[in-house]
């Protein structure tokens, strides 16, 4: 019994190779398989006897996914141009949509508006007394329409937020 086993391991082995040489053979014949040809290399291909240099194309760029531009409901931001002479400094005003002394509620809280079309951040605090917060925002904006604007959204999805306004 035990010299079946180890037969029907072999025989099967043996037929799994040939099998394997018969695929590789048959995609070499058809021109389907061949030598990875590097970036910007010609290459160069026999047809009926006669080669032919073909130039190398460049590899098409993978699509970049922007993770919070692909989210459903999800707006762009939009950077206003700073004028280039700026006398005095523009008050920035932001979005603030919690404030805890617990990171990872902050980062749960980041999280639950990023599934609802939400880019936030979240920003670093110590206070007066040395205890450190972390507080979720949205922002900065220099336009008090799209604020309002974005905070009403908000307000309709279940977030309530803060105007800060913050340097």
């Amino acid at each position: 019994m035990h010299g079946g086993t180890l037969l029907g391991i072999f025989v099967g082995l043996v037929l799994g190779l040939a099998v394997a040489a018969v695929i590789a053979y048959m995609l070499g014949k058809s021109g389907l398989t061949g030598a990875p040809v590097a970036p910007g290399v010609q290459k160069e291909i026999v047809r009926s006897g006669k080669p032919e240099t073909v130039p190398a194309t460049s590899t098409p760029e993978k699509p970049r996914f922007d993770f919070y531009k692909i989210l459903p409901g999800a707006e762009e931001a939009k950077v206003p141009k700073a004028p280039e002479t700026q006398t005095k400094p523009v008050d920035r005003l932001w979005l603030q949509a919690g404030a805890f002394a617990n990171e990872t509620d902050a980062e749960n809280l980041k999280a639950r508006l990023a599934l609802s079309g939400w880019e936030t951040s979240v920003q670093t605090a110590t206070l007066p007394d040395k205890s450190v917060r972390y507080r979720v925002r949205l922002g900065p904006y220099d336009n008090t329409d799209e604020l309002n604007r974005i905070k009403a959204d908000l307000g309709k999805s279940g977030f309530d937020v803060a105007v800060i306004k913050n340097p």
